[in-house]
């Protein structure tokens, strides 16, 4: 059952709005100032024509559903028109046949998939609220030459470019646990996805999508980068799509407009690659609902060929069942002609989405300024950034206690808070702290930081790391391999450092 609380604000807000387009009184206009009349009469958000003028490639999710629901005239209206695509078999047949491979019928067998390219897109725009939130990502790869991944952390608004459009706000961006190379990047398991989305709830937040790397230095001392993805090689790989529709699935777009209370998703799918002016340039994507279906049912898979998918020739298992993948395309003669997904163009399964930052940006969080030294990064031990006490007194120390919420205003550091094994916080806690950065409130987050009693002992560790402390001659001598622990944190170290690899405080003993 859909639980209200779901739906995302922004699709209640696009619900209620009436959504037509005004139009101003022409010259061919005979009438009054107070009459319409053919010429200057409101548009329906989906018109073709208007869409067209304006360059609209794709309507927007909720015009989209005004245009199956809207009455014409006629006295009642299809009040849940939508209805997910899927091509798995039906576990339980209602025709009461043994299940499959023993028996199957019309009942349970999926319907041959035909790709059509989507008309409407759930989210029209993706905006990043400032530089500084994607060369912060960036400096990775900068750095390590090794790709990366991140999850986009933001929210969902209304767009004012596409009639009931929806825009993708971009806040930040978690990188999550993942091995890299100069030429592949994947994901790894992450201990600390839930604490991710605890703290995106606090804020009022969400993961809005996901945003990778391919990039290829060409000079470095320009700051120039290859131009891989073009219109003639490809703009996503077969392999990425299959990525994008698996997180879209896991993270649906929740509506009342479908029986099953969701439908396709907001999900986006940010690359970021060499343009043609050899610079970085961000490109932003969907997969279709289609695609998503496909990836659902596990019938879809890369080939040798970036920008070719295939429908799988062999099932994975004996009760996985294939269903035929079809498209159509124009032949050499200019006709219409169907063709077996095996292969099919990636184009078919892609929805894009203008992505960019605003003329005048903007900060959800904290932006450093000149000479600032920055939150570390979440799991960039690799490029030497470690989330350590050393590392976070310089971070804190560098504010004054007046200047608390907005050093506090960043989402990295709120996650160290939530996660540190050395001083964790409950997310009682945690949740009290989000409120006041939440909205901006100066005087609760001083009153938290005076309250919070594991604040205090944070900040007493954290002065302990600025007074001299002798030698530990049994810690520094690595011979044997003796192990000690730290006072402070209880870590058992290996290592001959004076120093606890942990939290980086001295040993004392």
């Amino acid at each position: 059952m859909l639980g209200t609380s779901q739906i995302d604000e922004v699709d209640r807000i696009l619900a209620k709005t009436e959504g037509k387009i005004e139009r101003k009184r022409g010259r061919m206009c005979n009438h009054g100032a107070n009459s319409k009349c053919t010429n200057c009469l409101p548009l329906d958000p989906y018109d073709e024509e208007y869409l067209k003028e304006k360059e609209i490639k794709h309507m927007s999710f909720h015009s989209h559903v005004r245009k199956l629901t809207d009455g014409h005239g006629k006295s009642t209206k299809m009040l849940k028109p939508l209805e997910n695509d899927s091509y798995k078999l039906e576990p339980k047949c209602p025709n009461g046949h043994k299940p499959f491979p023993k028996g199957i019928c019309t009942k349970c067998r999926p319907a041959v998939c035909t790709l059509m390219r989507q008309k409407f897109r759930h989210v029209d725009n993706i905006t990043i609220e400032n530089d500084y939130v994607v060369n912060r990502f960036l400096n990775y790869w900068r750095k390590s030459g090794h790709q990366r991944i991140g999850y986009l952390i933001g929210r969902y608004i209304k767009s004012d470019d596409v009639p009931l459009g929806i825009k993708a706000v971009v806040a930040a961006i978690y990188e999550p646990p993942q091995s890299s190379s100069a030429d592949m990047v994947k994901f790894e398991e992450d201990p600390h996805s839930e604490a991710v989305d605890q703290i995106c709830t606090f804020l009022d937040l969400k993961r809005v999508g996901w945003i990778f790397t391919d990039l290829w230095s060409k000079d470095a001392s320009e700051g120039t980068v290859h131009c891989t993805r073009h219109k003639d090689s490809f703009l996503v790989s077969a392999s990425e799509c299959i990525t994008a529709g698996s997180l879209q699935n896991k993270y649906k777009n929740y509506t009342t407009f479908c029986n099953d209370g969701y439908f396709g998703s907001k999900f986006v799918t940010v690359v970021a690659s060499g343009d043609s002016s050899e610079h970085i340039n961000f490109s932003g994507y969907q997969v279709s609902n289609q695609c998503s279906a496909l990836v659902d049912a596990d019938i879809l898979c890369p080939t040798s060929h970036p920008e070719l998918a295939s429908v799988r020739t062999k099932p994975k298992s004996e009760t996985h069942y294939i269903t035929d993948v079809m498209y159509t395309e124009k032949n050499e003669y200019g006709g219409t002609v169907q063709r077996d997904g095996r292969p099919m163009p990636v184009e078919y399964l892609l929805v894009d989405v203008p992505a960019g930052m605003p003329k005048e940006s903007f900060n959800t969080f904290h932006r450093p300024v000149e000479d600032q030294a920055e939150f570390p990064n979440e799991n960039r031990a690799t490029i030497g950034e470690d989330q350590d006490l050393k590392s976070i007194s310089g971070y804190i120390k560098q504010f004054t206690t007046a200047d608390f919420l907005a050093m506090a205003t960043n989402f990295h550091f709120l996650l160290f808070l939530k996660n540190n094994n050395i001083v964790p916080f409950s997310n009682d806690e945690i949740r009290g702290l989000c409120e006041c950065i939440r909205t901006q409130d100066a005087k609760a987050a001083n009153e938290w930081r005076k309250n919070t009693g594991n604040w205090t002992t944070l900040m007493s560790l954290l002065d302990t790391i600025e007074m001299d402390a002798p030698t530990n001659n049994n810690a520094a001598d690595g011979s044997g391999g003796a192990s000690w622990a730290c006072q402070h944190c209880t870590f058992e170290n290996t290592s001959s450092s004076t120093d606890c690899s942990m939290c980086g405080l001295p040993c004392n003993g």
